[in-house]
């Protein structure tokens, strides 16, 4: 019952969340199957030990979940650094933990640190 209780709650809090313009209307949007761009933000860890994941927050505070975890892996290192990512937008969310953010998945093709 009171898992029940969190998860809505959760749910609930979740939705009320705006995350600014969306990912889809940038103007380096390629059309396709699946959509490629590129977006500058840092890389975040979620969670709390020892269930964490790895998403990007960009520059308009919308948070994305890094899928696969392999790609992941390598960007947990880079947490908190501004990064520019090419990423694919994929058309359904991947993996587990897109759904801690709104369903929301990328999965970075390219990367490079601009700050550090």
């Amino acid at each position: 019952m009171r898992f029940n209780f969190l998860a809505v709650a959760t749910l609930s809090i979740l939705s009320c969340v705006t995350a600014g313009e969306s990912i889809h209307d940038s103007p380096d949007h390629v059309s396709g199957e699946e959509s490629t761009v590129r977006i500058t933000g840092r890389v975040q860890i979620y969670g709390n030990e020892p269930f964490t994941f790895v998403g990007i927050i960009d520059e308009d505070n919308a948070e994305y979940a890094v899928y696969p975890p392999s790609v992941a892996d390598e960007l947990r290192s880079l947490q908190g650094y501004v990064i520019e990512f090419t990423v694919i937008l994929p058309d359904e969310p991947q993996g587990d933990n897109s759904m801690f953010l709104l369903g929301r998945t990328v999965t970075p093709v390219s990367w490079r640190v601009i700050e550090r």
